[in-house]
């Protein structure tokens, strides 16, 4: 195998592939990427190593896909945590890309594929990250407007938080309005909503996640939605309680946070879970997480089964 590590930003990917390190421009297509690769390697024997770094990454998981390029997607705090192991302090793209190309000595074979692009996950992704960044913006008009005293100052950001509210609101709806229009989505849609506490919103987020990680197992979108379970330990001194890991992106988290806290009064099932959690006096913050992760395992089962939700 012949390994290639590569750090994406907006405008660049800044490459290593074991001797030199080479930079190209992250534009669809990635013409002048692949012209360098058909001259050095055989498209079979090659692997890459990358981040996925939101849109910015799309462009190089596409390349793969459309030229049958085996890659291996590392987790972000992955890396973070592997480049805190191997006593790196600096932190430059250069160094990034030296680093993800390390990664290829604790490599699963099995872990190893060629991407698949799905249009509808793409199309997905790209409305709950927009809807994301105006969700971030309204609260974050939000919060300064309730520290601000001066009145003319106020009038004016209260103008910019209706569009912001506004924008909000269109994005979202766009997202309906998508998704109505693909009977396979639509359907699955649908039967989400049918889980008592999980909302427009929450379906939503849901839907994005199983669309763009098909195939997955009950640990694996678990992990993808980071309430998997880590302990910090070390010898006999250092016992640290178990935590979620928080990995994948926040913003599934955030999104069914309410409906799960909703789901513990209206929900049978999930509110029986709960008081029995409470019961074994664990932490109401905990049960709700625990909560959280029951919802999240019934709605990847029914989209994976294609049935609704069977109150108890």
């Amino acid at each position: 195998m012949y390994y290639i590590g590569i750090d994406v930003s907006k405008k660049d990917l800044s490459v290593f592939d074991g001797k030199k390190d080479l930079k190209f421009i992250n534009k669809e297509g990635l013409k002048s990427f692949k012209k360098y690769l058909k001259k050095k390697v055989n498209f079979s024997d090659l692997v890459i190593i990358f981040e996925p770094t939101g849109i910015y990454s799309f462009y190089l998981k596409e390349f793969c896909a459309e030229n049958s390029i085996k890659a291996y997607i590392v987790n972000p705090k992955k890396s973070h945590n592997f480049t805190r192991a191997l006593g790196k302090r600096s932190k430059t793209d250069k160094i990034d890309a030296r680093i993800l190309y390390q990664f290829h000595k604790l490599i699963d074979l099995k872990d190893i594929k060629i991407p698949r692009i799905d249009q509808q996950a793409k199309a997905l992704a790209g409305y709950l990250v927009s809807y994301e960044f105006a969700l971030k913006q309204r609260v974050a008009l939000s919060n300064h407007l309730e520290s601000l005293r001066d009145k003319e100052l106020i009038a004016l950001l209260k103008k910019d938080l209706k569009r912001a509210k506004k924008l909000e609101d269109r994005l979202f709806n766009d997202i309906l309005e998508y998704v109505s229009k693909n009977q396979n989505l639509k359907e699955d849609y649908q039967r989400l909503l049918t889980i008592s506490g999980v909302g427009d919103k929450a379906a939503i987020a849901l839907l994005t996640l199983f669309k763009t990680y098909q195939g997955t197992n009950r640990a694996q979108i678990t992990a993808l939605f980071g309430l998997d379970p880590t302990r910090r330990e070390s010898g006999t001194s250092v016992k640290g309680k178990v935590k979620i890991s928080k990995n994948g992106k926040g913003i599934y988290r955030k999104i069914l946070f309410l409906p799960t806290v909703c789901a513990t009064v209206h929900n049978q099932k999930i509110r029986v879970f709960y008081q029995r959690l409470l019961a074994h006096h664990k932490t109401k913050k905990l049960a709700v997480i625990a909560s959280m992760r029951k919802i999240l395992l019934i709605a990847h089962a029914m989209y994976r089964d294609k049935t609704e939700y069977i109150a108890v």
